[in-house]
């Protein structure tokens, strides 16, 4: 498995990018929402980029760890706040399988927004889930700032020597 770490800068910059292409296409969110744990930090980004300070939260479980996932992923930290009418953003850091955010998508649909789009920072082209927005495609397995600690547990690597 090949490995890309991703840099608190770079970070900064594919958000600021997303968050461009976003306000270029018109769309303007009313509500943000993070798929925790992986988009928990880049939707907090955008929430500031796009300056949208309505951000929450669903927890979709998927993966036992690196490169492993459970069978389908599933919602184990639901919605609560009404998104009747709103428009939404859904936030994750890379749609990897895909499943993740279509499984979000799925599941904030019958809440009835005026719409839902999607954002990641990066797309795997094996995907099955083309987020509407994203920074760039890779197939490698990110290694994201955030999780450089639970990178090292895991593997025994250091993110900066990878």
């Amino acid at each position: 498995m090949e490995y890309l770490p991703f840099s608190w800068e770079n970070t900064e910059k594919s958000i600021r990018s997303i968050s461009e292409k976003i306000s270029a296409s018109g769309f303007r969110p009313d509500i943000l929402i993070g798929i925790s744990r992986g988009g928990l930090v880049p939707s907090r980004l955008l929430s500031d980029y796009l300056n949208v300070p309505l951000l929450y939260t669903i927890r979709i479980s998927f993966y036992t760890s690196i490169g492993e996932r459970k069978e389908k992923p599933e919602v184990t930290q639901p919605l609560h706040v009404e998104i009747k009418g709103k428009n939404v953003l859904v936030v994750d850091d890379v749609s990897d399988s895909g499943k993740s955010l279509s499984l979000a998508k799925q599941y904030l649909a019958p809440m009835a927004p005026a719409s839902i789009k999607t954002a990641a920072i990066h797309f795997k082209p094996g995907s099955i889930f083309k987020p509407d927005f994203f920074d760039s495609t890779t197939e490698s397995w990110v290694v994201y700032p955030w999780e450089k600690d639970e990178f090292f547990r895991e593997t025994g690597k250091r993110a900066d020597s990878i």
